[in-house]
């Protein structure tokens, strides 16, 4: 039996075919039990969607080069009804454009989808974190209000700013003090120097004005981010990432290098008491982060839902089937979705 999968992206924001979502696409495209299709992110928004019509690119049963995958969006050519996909899977990179996952759940009442836009939504707001993983995270606040920030900061001198809607180390910003000024460090735009904290919180912000996670930096960062891999809850294994020049961001993204690594019970724990949080609102592939806090314990720093990356990197660097156990599940869940649907009693 096939299921038709319909896969969201952008494939011009890859720059390496080793990447996880072009390495997903190629190993969809040689899967004969599934009918791939492509949808490009800003397709979401033409109107055929309000009659349950999507236009699409056709996926063949061949290798897909690079070069195919980055012509992809040309392809766009054929009309597909969302009651005839079984599964769909967004793989967009955040920030995502506005109204992006609003219009992806208007979806929902005509197919399935891997994590739900509606649930998503919730998720990626900046309280969400210390709701479900207030125990397993170091000390933590989240406020759009600069004095209660200034306040954080005061008490821990060197704090983390994140922002909702990024990825890549794109919104994550320290702030320290140094030779009488605040200075906030980000990985793409640099250092920057602030006499004034006000100002110093409405830069982190930028055009969103939303909340800001505010962290305790953790000094033993320089020693990596353990991201841990896990779909439905079962954990497919972990990887540290380290940069190579001792930078406080491990991105690979930056400078970053991966070695394999091992889950300590500590860390199983804190994934099995937030992973039900998660699958409860039908987010179902998750990106756990670690980082090791100062007393030598890995403490999560993030939990990523939806378009995660590190299928393609266990692959690589386990040398097992990784993508293959990722699909092999994608081709499960569709299946007892759609069990579901047709039997709306069995539903659990």
């Amino acid at each position: 039996m096939t299921i038709k999968l319909l896969a969201i992206c952008e494939p011009d924001s890859y720059k390496n075919f080793s990447e996880d979502v072009p390495s997903f696409y190629y190993h969809l495209a040689r899967n004969k039990r599934i009918d791939f299709l492509h949808l490009p992110t800003h397709e979401i928004y033409n109107n055929l969607y309000e009659s349950a019509l999507v236009k699409f690119a056709k996926i063949k049963h061949e290798d897909l080069t690079y070069q195919k995958f980055k012509n992809l969006n040309a392809q766009v050519n054929s009309l597909e009804s969302l009651q005839n996909i079984d599964l769909v899977y967004c793989r967009t990179l955040k920030p995502f454009p506005p109204n992006y996952l609003e219009r992806l759940s208007q979806w929902e009442k005509h197919t399935h989808f891997v994590n739900l836009p509606s649930k998503k939504i919730e998720q990626i707001k900046a309280d969400f974190l210390l709701k479900v993983a207030r125990n397993y995270i170091p000390e933590t606040i989240v406020t759009d209000d600069w004095q209660e920030a200034l306040t954080f900061w005061e008490k821990h001198q060197t704090i983390v700013a994140k922002q909702v809607n990024s990825c890549r180390g794109r919104g994550v910003f320290k702030i320290s003090y140094e030779n009488g000024s605040f200075l906030v460090d980000n990985l793409l735009l640099g250092c920057q120097l602030f006499n004034n904290f006000g100002a110093l919180i409405k830069y982190i912000q930028g055009t969103s004005h939303q909340p800001l996670q505010l962290t305790r930096y953790l000094s033993q960062v320089i020693q990596g981010d353990k991201r841990v891999v896990v779909v439905d809850g079962e954990i497919y294994g972990a990887y540290l990432r380290r940069s190579k020049s001792g930078y406080w961001v491990n991105n690979m993204s930056g400078d970053g290098e991966c070695i394999l690594t091992e889950i300590s019970e500590l860390e199983r724990e804190a994934i099995t008491k937030t992973v039900v949080h998660y699958q409860q609102r039908g987010l179902h592939t998750l990106g756990y982060d670690f980082l090791l806090d100062d007393q030598g314990s890995w403490c999560i720093s993030e939990i990523n839902a939806g378009n995660i990356g590190g299928f393609a990197r266990l692959e690589q660097l386990t040398g097992k089937p990784i993508m293959k156990k990722l699909i092999d599940w994608l081709i499960t869940f569709a299946q007892q979705c759609n069990i579901k649907f047709h039997n709306p009693k069995n539903q659990i």
